[in-house]
Order: structure tokens, then sequence, then C-alpha cells
């Protein structure tokens, strides 16, 4: 451990990777680019899902509802269709982030090679092996090559193949959003175009496996991922944006998103942005989806993002591998040891910023849907939430919940996981309605 800690501190700088866009024209609509996603144009169904963190148990849990939804098919007309190809965006954090990242990328080939490439190797000890190879020791102590960048070549290696955004803009599945924290203000960074833009930075070449690690970089575990905040291009907002300041004098949580952004502009007091896990901010990945119509100002502005001209659905999907292990101090009247009582603490804040989130998100999602129903077209919204709380038995249950925060998992714990969620998703009762409420329409076509 010491001479982990003493290679990680001799790093002398950490590598800053982004490259730097020339533009001599005003970038605009940026706002509009900082999270919203382009629907695909593929029915009357908005499909939105959400991988919350957790590690490889987030990465696989988020997988098996991927098979689920594949599996889930339907008749329209003398076509089947697959639920699965309804997903317009994904939005994740951490572990969640390998797997929303890899779909993106590869679409149907994550069900023929996933498991071997990621789920099932032991992609912790390969890192950690790293660590202890003596040709990795001089880069670490005269470079920026530290327990990150170890990361960064592993995940670019042997999982996201060299992939780069243009690579995921140029695939034809959903719209990706890959969150990770900005470590100085503590608030959600997203790898979309918009950031990228108030950056000043080409967004285009800057690979997935940085973006992954950034957003699962657990801090002290990891370094963070860093960013330059160029000032070699110009940035101008809509008119409309005034509107939006003017309305985060009334709302707390407005107001926070628009410091954030407006941090960014300050070129010389923020030179580098410091990213770290995306789930110290929002472990569950969705509060994303929230803040993308609070920025844009309207439900009605939004909804000019989406290319769906028909939506009568919206359906938010959450796949939640937050776990409540055993906890030792309430078998015991003793003094709990300090490391027992951070864990706890931060436990208890988790699950009460994670509640508001479900909150906010469930009472939003009555809110759009209402705003965008009209007289001739009543539009249905639905959450589904799948997570190990779920669980009927108890004995699965409390074996789930005590599944470790890792980047290991044996295979036996991998398959269990997947099935798990599989069973979840098909006997939730929103996700029933919804597919009953397709086969019926479809049935009436």
């Amino acid at each position: 451990m010491l001479l982990l800690l003493t290679l990680n501190s001799c790093a002398f700088y950490s590598r800053v990777d982004n490259e730097q866009i020339i533009s001599r024209e005003p970038i605009k609509g940026w706002i509009e680019k900082l999270d919203m996603p382009l629907s695909k144009d593929s029915g009357d169904v908005l499909l939105m899902l959400s991988f919350s963190g957790g590690g490889t148990r987030a990465a696989t849990f988020s997988y098996g509802v991927l098979k689920e939804l594949r599996d889930t098919q339907y008749q329209q007309g003398s076509e089947t269709k697959r639920l699965l190809d309804e997903v317009d965006s994904i939005s994740s954090v951490s572990g969640g982030s390998f797997t929303s990242a890899y779909y993106g990328l590869f679409g149907d080939r994550i069900f023929k090679d996933y498991e071997q490439v990621f789920l099932k190797n032991n992609v912790q000890k390969v890192l950690i092996n790293g660590l202890f190879n003596p040709l990795n020791w001089w880069k670490m102590l005269t470079t920026g090559f530290d327990r990150t960048e170890l990361a960064v070549n592993y995940y670019d290696t042997y999982i996201f193949k060299g992939s780069t955004f243009a690579d995921l803009k140029a695939s034809a599945g959903p719209y990706i959003q890959i969150n990770a924290t900005d470590l100085s203000l503590g608030s959600r960074f997203s790898f979309t175009q918009g950031y990228f833009d108030l950056l000043c930075s080409d967004y285009d070449s800057f690979t997935i496996a940085r973006a992954v690690a950034a957003s699962s970089a657990v801090p002290i575990a990891f370094a963070p991922v860093v960013l330059e905040n160029n000032d070699n291009c110009e940035l101008q907002s809509p008119e409309w944006f005034a509107d939006i300041r003017k309305n985060a004098e009334n709302d707390i949580r407005l107001a926070e998103m628009v410091t954030a952004i407006d941090s960014y502009f300050n070129k010389t007091e923020r030179k580098y942005i410091h990213l770290v896990d995306g789930g110290i901010t929002d472990n569950l990945g969705i509060r994303a989806l929230y803040d993308r119509v609070s920025l844009l100002g309207s439900t009605g502005r939004a909804s000019q993002k989406f290319s769906k001209s028909k939506i009568n659905k919206i359906v938010v999907l959450l796949v939640n591998a937050q776990t409540k292990p055993e906890n030792p101090m309430e078998q015991s009247a003793d003094e709990p040891p300090v490391a027992e009582v951070l864990n706890a603490v931060s436990d208890a804040q988790l699950q009460r910023y994670n509640t508001e989130s479900l909150i906010l998100v469930d009472n939003g999602l009555k809110e759009w849907t209402a705003d965008l129903s009209t007289p001739d077209r009543q539009i249905k919204s639905y959450f589904i939430q799948v997570d190990f709380e779920s669980i009927h038995d108890p004995k699965k249950r409390l074996l789930f919940n005590n599944i470790a925060t890792s980047f290991s998992l044996p295979g036996n714990e991998v398959d269990n996981l997947v099935e798990t969620a599989r069973q979840l998703l098909r006997s939730n009762p929103e996700f029933k309605r919804l597919v009953n409420d397709i086969k019926n329409e479809n049935d009436e076509k």
C-alpha cells in the first residue's frame, strides 16, 4: 500500500487530453446541446434509460435489463419489433457508464462479447497488477501516468477499442450521456457536445475510455481526469436563456445549474477541470433527465428537441444497483470503528439524496406529460424502477445487497445478476402496463 501511495504522490502532473477547437465564428446553441438527446424517429414511445453507479454490479444489472428489452417483442402490423429499439437515450454514471457506452458504440454486439470483455473479466486484478509492474514505475515517477491513466489505457485497448465520441455519434444507437462530477464545484459534468463547447474543446476526438474512466473515478482510488478549459473560442447564449437566469432567482436547483455553467466562462480562474466519479453528484444517473427540461426552460422547448412528432408515451426506466448491506454495528453495543461510521454517514446522505431525486423525476414526469398532452393526443407516463429492494425473497435480497462495489465479480454472480434484472423488469407492474398498452394499441390498428 505504501508503494502505491508513493507512486501516486510522485506523479508531477495529470495528463490533459482534450484538444482545442479553433473557431472563427461564435459558437451558438451550446445550451441546447448540454444535455438534450435527439430522439430517434422510431415510433410513438419516448424511452429514456438511466443506469446507476455500483462498479461491475451496476454494469451487469443494467446489461440484464438491456437483454430483457431485447427479448420483449410485439407485433406492429406484419412486423415484429423489439422494445430495445425504442430506446432513445441512456444517462449513466460510474459502473453503469461501461454498459451504456458499450451498447451505444456496438449495439447488439454487446450480447455476444460484453460478458467476456468486461463483466466476467477481473479488471480490478489487471489494474492492480499494472501498478506493481516495474515497467510502469518509471512512468509513474516522472510523468502524468497514474492509476487513472493505467485504467484509461486498459479500457481503451481492451474494451472500447480506441473509440471516440465521433464513433459514438456515427452509431445508429440511442443518445448516450456519460456523467462525471466536477470536483471543484461538486456539480454534474456530462460528456456532451454542449459541455465541450463551453471548454472550447473538440468533442469528436475525445476517447470513450477517458470519459468512462472519469465517470467511474472513485476519489482516492483513482486520480481525477483533467480537462483544459480553453479560451480560444467565442460563445453566445440564446436570448431566451436570460429568462432561465431570472427563473433561477427563485429556484435553488436551477440556480446551482446556471452557476455551474457560468463558471466555465471564467477561463482564468477555472483553467483546468478535475472530473471524478459521477455517482458523487447523482448515483442514480437520473438527475440529468430532469435537468434537461429545466435548462431549456419549458417542456415545450424541450419537446422541440425530439424528432418524434407523435409521442404518446413517455417512459423513464431507472436501473438502480444501489445496495443496502448488513450493518455490523447493529450486532454490537461497542463503539463502531471510524471507517464503519464514515460509511454509514455517507450511505445515509446518499440514500436521502437518491430519494429526493426519485421524487423530483416522478413529479417532473407527471408535469411533462400534462404539459405536452392535447385534447387530440393524451400522453401517458411510465416510471419504471428496477432495484434490489423489489426482490421479494428476503434471503435473495440480502444476497444481492451484499455484493461489493468493485471491478471484479465471480461468473456465477454475473449470471445471477443478469437473470434477476430480467425477472425484476419482466414482473414490474409499470413495465407490464407499458407492454400491454403498446400491444393493445397495435392490435386496434
